[in-house]
């Protein structure tokens, strides 16, 4: 894998993660404009509300997963890069990314805590 081929999917990664955080955002909104269903439950963002949430398919769901999914693209960005880093054996570049990748895992991680 030379530098070009990293880019192209280090970039390919990032704009994975933003399309479909958009499509999910603005399928949200579009939800919500047919329903008007503004059900959401004050303070809980648990996993279990956004996988079994009553009801699932509420707009508030799907807009929640959208912006879960835009926030995960960095830390996205970082394992894709770490991951090319290793197969590229560029092992300073892969220690440092990796580095960084359990500094965000362990944030979130206590975050959530």
């Amino acid at each position: 894998m030379n530098v070009r081929q990293l880019e192209l999917f280090v970039s390919n990664v990032l704009r994975f993660g933003v399309m479909t955080s958009g499509i999910l955002i603005m399928f949200g909104l579009g939800l919500y404009m047919v329903t008007g269903d503004i059900s959401c439950p004050t303070g809980d963002s648990s996993l279990q509300w956004i996988l079994y949430g009553d009801p699932f398919f509420a707009p508030s769901h799907i807009l929640f997963l959208g912006f879960l999914t835009l926030v995960a693209t960095p830390l996205l960005r970082v394992a894709a890069s770490t991951l090319a880093y290793v197969v590229e054996k560029d092992w300073a570049y892969a220690a440092i990314t990796g580095f960084v990748l359990t500094v965000l895992l362990i944030g979130i991680v206590l975050g959530l805590g």
